[in-house]
């Protein structure tokens, strides 16, 4: 299968979502993925029990998200004889991706100082949870914390004074593995250039500030908060409406006033057609009518099913979606026909549709998805092509080196 990847070597020290979600995807489009991990294992791998989803060696689909594709060492950083055999991993990789803290990593001679000068070729990728620098720079970052919290996402996008709603386990990592990932990428493309390598940094923080630049730039004005109360709504065209079913549904207009007229068609309320009170969104709020028209819209909607509203204001070419439960994603004629989710089929028949890297290519394939498998599952054979022997390798495991 032709990959465009592949050829590349990435030795990976990371754990639980984002960092290990960034080699997951260079992993998928052909590159060679060796994870390293502690005697103990990746923590999500368990993640499955908190989750409600089984995590057996080979019924993992939790794990198998974020390490698909790879190849799976374990071996004893702390050690010597550990830390000699990752300077034989690293002697030939393209790129060294982690998220373990820079004191831990300076102290085991895996820091960007240190490997820089040993490997000027390789690309050095540093994830941390709140950036390298400043008074948080050492503090532990989830992507509940330093992501959702800190960069203000949260408290905007719900009602002032609500109880802070849960967003969906590793949302914030997730998006942040695409904007680390092309940062590896950007190295690489420049090493074809200059013939050396550069540390890549990105955090958590940092993600989570990009995703919400546009609110961090508008809240310096006049709006302090971003999600208004549903009682003080301003734009009916832009809103979410209860249907018949029982389902939400959200209509969004590019332009108020070209588009107002196909939605009073759309919904019966022919009346509103020309009426100057609701010509544009400041006459529709300085008149009054902004409640009536709420009112009319939220009776409409309730008088129709969501699938019947949606096809209604599809066919006037008004983007519009209803509300999905996740539980109905795994199913979506939509997602499934263009490979947005593919079915695995784990230990004991257990079949799960698994959400797919979403970058598709013309002229190049992706690995499908595979059985992640036990902790150490490569480490002999890995081991091997480092040049130990049998011997060595029994030995380095007798001694808890590597397991």
């Amino acid at each position: 299968m032709n990959m465009p990847l592949f050829g590349i070597k990435v030795v990976e020290l990371s754990t639980v979502v984002a960092a290990p979600t960034t080699a997951r995807m260079l992993c998928a489009y052909g590159a060679e993925v060796i994870k390293i991990e502690t005697s103990y294992g990746d923590e999500e791998r368990r993640s499955g029990s908190f989750q409600k989803v089984p995590y057996e060696d080979d019924r993992n689909p939790v794990f198998a998200i974020k390490n698909s594709n790879k190849r799976f060492v374990s071996i004893n950083i702390k050690s010597e004889v550990g830390r000699e055999a990752i300077m034989k991993l690293l002697s030939d990789a393209d790129v060294f991706l982690t998220n373990v803290r820079g004191a831990s990593l300076k102290r085991n001679g895996l820091d960007y100082e240190t490997l820089k000068e040993k490997f000027p070729r390789l690309v050095y990728a540093h994830f941390t949870g709140y950036g390298p620098k400043g008074p948080d720079a050492n503090d532990p970052g989830f992507d509940s914390t330093a992501f959702w919290l800190r960069s203000g996402g949260q408290n905007e996008w719900q009602v002032k004074g609500a109880y802070p709603f849960k967003p969906t386990y590793a949302f914030g990592d997730m998006a942040t593995s695409s904007t680390f990932l092309a940062g590896i990428l950007m190295a690489l493309y420049g090493r074809e250039k200059t013939g050396r390598g550069t540390k890549v940094e990105t955090s958590l923080l940092a993600s989570g500030i990009w995703c919400n630049a546009t609110g961090i730039v508008a809240t310096q004005f006049e709006r302090k908060h971003l999600n208004p109360d549903p009682e003080n709504r301003t734009d009916p065209l832009s809103e979410y409406y209860m249907c018949k079913d029982g389902r939400w549904i959200m209509v969004c207009e590019n332009e108020y006033k070209r588009d107002k007229d196909k939605y009073f068609k759309v919904l019966g309320l022919d009346y509103l057609i020309g009426d100057p009170r609701v010509e544009t969104i400041e006459a529709l709020n300085e008149s009054g009518m902004v409640k009536e028209v709420f009112e009319q819209f939220e009776k409409k909607f309730a008088e129709k099913t969501s699938k019947e509203l949606r096809k209604m204001f599809i066919a006037e070419n008004i983007s519009c979606e209803i509300m999905c439960e996740m539980n109905e994603v795994a199913r979506d004629p939509q997602a499934i026909e263009n490979g947005y989710v593919e079915e695995l089929e784990f230990g004991g028949g257990m079949k799960v549709m698994m959400p797919s890297p979403p970058i598709f290519f013309s002229e190049y394939g992706r690995k499908p998805y595979d059985i992640t498998g036990p902790l150490g599952r490569d480490t002999d054979e890995v081991f091997s092509e480092l040049g130990y022997s049998r011997e060595e390798i029994a030995e380095m495991k007798a001694e808890g080196v590597i397991k």
